[in-house]
Formats: C-alpha cells, sequence, structure tokens
C-alpha cells in the first residue's frame, strides 16, 4: 500500500509544471505482491506514454485489448468513462471537463495511473 500511494504522491507532484499538449506518462502501479515464480514477470508494467492535447488523448501504439479510460475528480469520484477498442489510439473527452483529473487506463489485468490536465 506504501508503494501505491508513493507512486501516486509522486505522479501529482510531477504533473504539477504540466503544460497541455505535452506527452504524460501512465505509470501501473504493483498490486499483486504474491511470491515470484518461474514465468511470472518480475518487474512491474512499462510506463505507458500518452500524448493529451485540448480534449484529444492519443496513445502512441494500439493495444490488442479493449482498454477502459477513467476519469476520476479530485476525490476519487468518476465522472468520465469510455473504451478504446482494440486497435484503437485516439479519444476525444467531452468539452464539458475542464481541470484537472485522475486518469486510468485499464488494460487486461493492468491499470495506468496518472493526473492530466484538460
Amino acid at each position: 500500500m506504501k508503494k501505491i500511494i508513493l507512486l501516486l504522491v509522486t505522479i501529482c507532484l510531477g504533473s504539477m509544471n504540466s503544460v497541455k499538449g505535452e506527452q504524460k506518462y501512465l505509470y501501473a502501479p504493483i498490486i499483486d505482491e504474491t511470491p515470484i515464480y518461474p514465468g511470472k514477470p518480475k518487474a512491474p508494467a512499462r510506463p505507458l506514454t500518452i500524448d493529451i492535447t485540448g480534449h484529444r488523448l492519443t496513445l502512441f501504439s494500439a493495444f490488442e485489448d479493449m482498454v477502459t479510460v477513467t476519469l476520476l475528480d479530485e476525490d476519487g469520484t468518476v465522472v468520465y468513462t469510455d473504451w478504446l477498442a482494440p486497435g484503437q489510439t485516439s479519444l476525444v473527452f467531452p468539452d464539458t471537463l475542464i481541470g484537472e483529473y485522475t486518469i486510468r487506463l485499464t488494460v487486461g489485468s493492468i491499470y495506468y495511473i496518472g493526473v492530466v490536465d484538460l
């Protein structure tokens, strides 16, 4: 739990100097703390690079799985949810969403989390 909190604080502090239209890195927090066994990955998933320009989210590579995109407000309440179909790399958020949000992209059993400013 301490690792997740530390990761979220690091992401929040790193995003304070963000400029619209720049690349963001979303990180996959470590949730599974079961012992490592042969065949199991020994490192967390690599960070995911995205681009947010205006209200358009762009992934730099497509996924073969459905990607759930969720925006949460400062209270952790879900304010927006949408999906990227396999192979789709961009999504436009509604113009009514303005401000700073926590973004969570769920790909299979991994979720990437970060902070974006719309």
